[in-house]
């Protein structure tokens, strides 16, 4: 969500963090281990929100969607994810 703009991207998490007792905290702190490219900012995640609002429709109909999320749900999600930037962190030798 933070470097792809696909809508699906945004409704999968939804749906996992809904379905799920994931605990974002602690996903959090791992993804930094994972190798990134660059920063995972919210300010990245809530930018590219903005543009799929403009790309939705036509993602909707190439894709099959077990049921309809409002807008405002994923945006709470994303106001609500505990981050504002992570940087890949290098593993201790």
């Amino acid at each position: 969500m933070s470097d792809r703009v696909r809508y699906r991207d945004f409704y999968d998490l939804f749906l996992l963090t809904e379905a799920l007792l994931i605990n974002l905290n602690e996903v959090v702190s791992y993804v930094g281990r994972k190798e990134i490219r660059k920063p995972i900012t919210k300010t990245n995640i809530l930018h590219n929100w903005m543009v799929v609002g403009t790309q939705k429709t036509k993602e909707m109909s190439q894709i099959y969607y077990s049921r309809k999320i409002d807008d405002a749900q994923i945006q709470n999600m994303i106001d609500n994810l505990p981050l504002t930037e992570i940087f890949f962190q290098k593993p201790a030798n």
